[in-house]
């Protein structure tokens, strides 16, 4: 049994020790050390058993899915491994209904405010050819906000994210954890039309509907489980666990998997599925 886990920055390790971090520029050795403070190699450690990150900082659940796709198609995960996934914010997502160079999305749900979602149009040359569409581009992200935006793409999307590998792992015989990180991707209030989270095995699911990691460590309200070793503020942008924080994430996922019986042989079935 291997232990293969997916997802943006707070499984990458960010954040995790900033000391040791800065001592170097390049960017391999940086990950080198995210990933030895990480709540992915705390964990593997508990479980006595190899590890695979495959964390990237700043990933959108898109790009977390057809990672995981690739690995399934390659054979790269096997019957019984164990794989952990922790989603992203669902508004990271480029949007298929606006220019593909805009790179038009939403933080996240805790976040959605101007300040967080505008392009940064005070920094652009103001000679630049291409200055009055950038504005254009910024107003009409407002005018989305105000008038346009519904949560039902996400849900769709995220439902789709879940069951699609839900299946295949059952499928396949590998053993997973799905929870998120800094933002829930399924909610509680969908509209009934698209809702089909009643196809969703929660057992599976850490803080399923209910909470985030970032919502379990502000929680402890403790300094020294975030990276600044400051308390986490409202509308707070960008911030990552410590390596405490992480091994306290560790931790948690470990209890859920063994209360929940989690890591099971499973019999061969549907070798050639994919």
């Amino acid at each position: 049994m291997k232990l293969f886990t997916f997802g943006d920055s707070w499984t990458e390790g960010v954040g995790s020790n900033r000391k040791e971090e800065y001592t170097t520029d390049n960017p391999e050795e940086k990950t080198i050390i995210r990933q030895k403070y990480s709540w992915p190699s705390y964990l593997a450690k508990l479980l006595s058993i190899d590890v695979k990150n495959n964390g990237v900082g700043a990933s959108c659940n898109n790009s977390i899915f057809n990672f995981i796709c690739k690995h399934l198609k390659s054979n790269i995960i096997k019957q019984n491994d164990l794989v952990i996934i922790m989603w992203s914010s669902p508004l990271r997502d480029e949007l298929p209904f606006f220019p593909s160079e805009n790179n038009f999305t939403i933080w996240g749900e805790r976040y959605k405010s101007k300040k967080h979602i505008y392009d940064s149009i005070d920094e652009i040359n103001p000679i630049d050819d291409d200055l009055n569409y950038l504005r254009l581009n910024k107003d009409f992200k407002d005018y989305y906000l105000n008038n346009l935006f519904n949560d039902s793409y996400y849900h769709n999307i995220s439902q789709n994210y879940i069951l699609y590998l839900q299946f295949m792992f059952k499928e396949l015989g590998i053993n997973y954890v799905f929870c998120d990180a800094f933002d829930n991707i399924i909610y509680n209030n969908i509209n009934k039309d698209i809702d089909k989270t009643n196809l969703i095995d929660s057992v599976h699911y850490w803080g399923y509907k209910e909470t985030t990691f970032a919502d379990y460590l502000i929680n402890l309200k403790r300094k020294d489980v975030w990276e600044d070793e400051n308390y986490w503020i409202d509308k707070t942008v960008g911030k990552h666990p410590s390596g405490v924080g992480y091994e306290l994430i560790a931790k948690e996922l470990y209890n859920f998997i063994i209360k929940n019986n989690l890591l099971k042989e499973n019999n061969s079935k549907n070798l050639y599925l994919i």
